[in-house]
């Protein structure tokens, strides 16, 4: 990496988080899209602009995955569906640091966090999980509250998100979330993302617990569903009455059996309270709400300003990773997390008169 010249930046997958990203790397001088990766063969060849909504970027998506890894670039920003550590090793191995949204904050496994970690010795380079939760409001903005306390005794942090209106593909929502599935079928099987979503919690409570000094000894989760009261029209279809139309994930770190840090997800199809059952006494697009009960307790929340949709979070998602990219790229090989890094903010972006 030469000082004075952009870092060469790869999007890989173009969802509803990379065309966030591609838009905002191609606006910061500081950066530059060396190239896209995507996974269908109907935006194959496209212009990264076209597939992103904004002005031609001269960079062509492409499916050849070898193409990319021969490329020469700083980083990859990997934002597909579903992970592969298989393809994230073969791109550290390339030589390319990688960010990703897709989990990995504090990988404890042993195997996981040995295979990753020589992947990035072999290619000189540095992995970080980041995104919005896990990433920022549920480990990075626990860890900045709790230099208020004098004393903790429990971390809570509440999200809630009306899924209605955002851009997450219908394989997204109804598919892989199982939002839209029968109750019969909810009861039976949980939503796809069920086991991955359980690992990544874990693991963000797991960076609270280290950065607060202790060890988690065991976890728990549990999983309730809403029904819809009558057919709810969504950006992803129709979720018709007794199907599911609101999700709550609750995901739990206890030391010796008492639980000190809990992630609560309360997803919705509607704003219409009346219109599911249980309805959850949450309103309001997206919003996080990180709470430290001790000495004294101290509550936060972080919404946006005058949104009617998700998609803020989806931007904060993105950003929170193309930030990182810089301090990423200037860290030493290996897997490096939010306690590691020097704290990741948007240089250059104020828009100064």
């Amino acid at each position: 990496m030469s000082k004075g010249r952009p870092l060469r930046v790869i999007q890989w997958a173009t969802g509803s988080i990379g065309r966030h990203a591609i838009a905002a790397i191609a606006e910061d001088p500081r950066l530059e899209l060396a190239g896209v990766w995507v996974h269908s063969e109907a935006k194959d060849g496209l212009d990264a602009g076209e597939i992103a909504g904004t002005a031609p970027t001269g960079v062509k998506a492409t499916r050849d995955e070898q193409a990319l890894l021969d490329l020469d670039a700083d980083c990859v920003l990997y934002a597909p569906l579903l992970s592969d550590v298989d393809e994230m090793c073969r791109i550290l191995e390339s030589g390319k640091n990688l960010v990703t949204p897709t989990g990995f904050s504090f990988v404890k496994d042993p195997a996981l966090a040995g295979r990753l970690d020589a992947a990035c010795r072999k290619g000189g380079v540095s992995f970080h999980g980041s995104g919005i939760h896990p990433g920022f409001s549920g480990d990075r903005l626990p860890l900045v509250l709790s230099a208020l306390c004098r004393r903790i005794d429990k971390v809570t942090v509440f999200e809630v998100c009306d899924l209605s209106q955002g851009s997450e593909s219908p394989e997204m929502v109804m598919d892989q979330l199982g939002f839209g599935m029968s109750a019969a079928d909810a009861a039976k099987e949980p939503p796809a993302l069920m086991g991955v979503m359980s690992k990544i919690f874990n693991e963000s409570m797991d960076m609270v617990a280290a950065g607060l000094g202790f060890t988690l000894d065991a976890y728990d989760h549990r999983h309730e569903f809403a029904l819809a009261k009558r057919d709810i029209e969504v950006h992803a279809g129709t979720i018709r009455k007794g199907h599911v139309a609101g999700q709550h994930f609750e995901y739990t770190g206890l030391v010796k059996g008492r639980p000190v840090i809990q992630f609560k997800t309360y997803w919705k199809m509607t704003t219409d309270s009346s219109a599911i059952e249980p309805s959850w006494p949450f309103d309001g697009p997206i919003e996080y709400i990180v709470e430290v009960e001790g000495d004294p307790s101290v509550r936060c929340r972080l919404t946006p300003i005058d949104a009617k949709t998700t998609e803020p979070g989806l931007v904060w998602t993105a950003m929170n990773c193309i930030n990182a990219i810089a301090p990423v790229c200037a860290a030493a090989p290996g897997l490096r997390t939010s306690l590691d890094l020097p704290i990741v903010r948007a240089e250059g972006r104020f828009a100064l008169p």
